[in-house]
Formats: C-alpha cells, sequence, structure tokens
C-alpha cells in the first residue's frame, strides 16, 4: 500500500492485512493499539489481542520528519531500512540479543518485531537500582560478535565493501555528527541546559583543547569505516532485565569506528556496576 502515517485506529486494518503477521495474530482475533514512543524519531505502537490471549507485537514506523522537531524538520524514511537491516543483521550473528523481525514493509517503512513487555528501557532498570548480572556477559557477546564478524578482520575487502555500501545512512550521520560533536560546543538553538550550570557550559564552550580533541573524534566517526556500529548504543537503546539483555534502535547503524560503539559500552557498564553497588556514577 502507498505510504501513510498510520495511528492507533487505522493499524488495526492495516496489521489484519499482513499475512505475514498471521502467526502472531489470527485474522479474527480482536485487537487493541497504543502508541508508546518515547523517542526522538519514530511512531511506537504496542499491538496486542483485546482477549487476554497473551499475543503482542511492536510496530514501528519512520514518519518523514523528526518527531521531536515536527514537520518542520524534514527527515528521509529510510532511517526504517537501516534499522531493520542492523536488526536481521543482529538476529543472524547474535540471536536472542536483539528482538525477532516478524514481518518488514518497505513502502510504509515500517516493521513488525517481538514485544518485550517483561523488559524495561535500561535507562528506566538503572534509575530504579535493578540489579543486571548478566548485561556484562551479554553485551560484550554483542560487541564482540557483530563487530568482528562485520569488519576486515573476517570479511574479505569485496564481502566487506558489499556490506559496507547497504549502510550509506548520511543523513542520520549528519544528525550524529552535529549533536555529538558539534552543538554542543558553540552557541545552538537545540542546546538545553539547566541554567545552575551555566557556567560550566561557558566553561567548555571556551575550552580550546577541548574542541580540537572533539573535531579529532568527529573526524574519526567520519571517515574510520572499520564495521558496523549501532552509533547509537546509549541506555535508552537496551531493553534489559535480571536475565535478558536487547539491542533496539539501530537507525543510525553505519560502518563506522568501533570505538564509537566501544565506548558507549563501556559506559552502560559503569552505571551498571554503580547500580549494582549502590553508588552514584560519576559522569
Amino acid at each position: 500500500m502507498a505510504y501513510q502515517a498510520l495511528t492507533e485506529q487505522t493499524i488495526i486494518d492495516y496489521i489484519k492485512s499482513r499475512p505475514a503477521l498471521e502467526r502472531i495474530f489470527p485474522k479474527d482475533a480482536p485487537l487493541i493499539a497504543k502508541e508508546v514512543g518515547d523517542g526522538n524519531l519514530n511512531m511506537v505502537y504496542i499491538v496486542q489481542t483485546a482477549d487476554g490471549t497473551p499475543r503482542a507485537a511492536i510496530v514501528k514506523q519512520a514518519l518523514p520528519y523528526l518527531r521531536i522537531l515536527g514537520e518542520a524538520w524534514t527527515l528521509t524514511r529510510e532511517r526504517m531500512r537501516f534499522e531493520t537491516q542492523a536488526l536481521l543483521q543482529y538476529n543472524k550473528l547474535t540471536p536472542g540479543l536483539a528482538p525477532e523481525i516478524y514481518d518488514v514493509d518497505d513502502e510504509m517503512s515500517l516493521v513488525s518485531m517481538e514485544y518485550l513487555g517483561d523488559h524495561l528501557i535500561m535507562r528506566k532498570a538503572l534509575v530504579a537500582r535493578q540489579r543486571l548480572p548478566h548485561f556484562a556477559d551479554h553485551i560484550s557477546t554483542f560487541m564482540a560478535r557483530n563487530l568482528f564478524f562485520t569488519s576486515d578482520l573476517y570479511l574479505s575487502g569485496l564481502e566487506k565493501k558489499t556490506l559496507q555500501a547497504q549502510y550509506v545512512n548520511p543523513h542520520l550521520n549528519k544528525i550524529q555528527e552535529d549533536f555529538v560533536f558539534t552543538n554542543p560546543l558553540m552557541e545552538s538553538p537545540e542546546n538545553r541546559w539547566n541554567p545552575l550550570v551555566d557556567d560550566e557550559v561557558q566553561r567548555v564552550r571556551t575550552n580550546d583543547a577541548l574542541k580540537i580533541a572533539a573535531a579529532e573524534m568527529k573526524e574519526r566517526y567520519m571517515t574510520h569505516a572499520q564495521a558496523l556500529i549501532h552509533s547509537d548504543l546509549h541506555t535508552g537503546s537496551l531493553m534489559v532485565n535480571a536475565n535478558d539483555t536487547r539491542v533496539i534502535d539501530p537507525e543510525f547503524a553505519f560502518y563506522g569506528p568501533m570505538g564509537f560503539d566501544i565506548g558507549a559500552v563501556l559506559e552502560n557498564l559503569i552505571l551498571n556496576l554503580a547500580a549494582h553497588y549502590g553508588h552514584t556514577a560519576d559522569r
């Protein structure tokens, strides 16, 4: 069907029109949908049966603009293709560490996937001081396998460049380049901070050594195509419970420097240790 942004009402008919989802939702099953997306980019729905049977799925759709800023901030819907490709790659290399994909609709910029109802976004789990005893093992396995098997360390030059060509992601790259490496160090309308730290903000903006270091890191981010990286692997892109870890939201995925993901994971490990031992992490 031609692209249209779905709603809590129209998504039900859409789900019933998809043969691939019949194994999750029988055609005669009554369905309900709720929009639960709290991210910056996309619409996210929980669709589940209304008769009490434990059948549910997540349906995620890209809008033709940046959700958090509205229709004036246009953005390509192709980001959903990058996310879907990356999730399928994760399921191939690290099964059980990303949501299972049920259905993909490129024309609708939409993917249907496993509902992780017994998981929490890692940020919320850490705030609640939940202990995650398996997180270090899970995330290190995820990182080691996905970085190694998509790099020149494993692939031939032809294989790697062929895979790399599927992840040319310039629009979302620019968001990271601006919002991570550039805007925080200058006057920018996108910046937000507590007025109580105004003095610290000014010290950052006048720190020439820090600006040079950030520029050097930005250059590596833009040019070091070592492996397929998630590129947004913060605590909002991980769903966890005491026994399980899932990596989600890889719409920023592209071929970049391994250190960008590794650094993010190290921070997550430090935060997990702080929660485990009841201390406040010094970030």
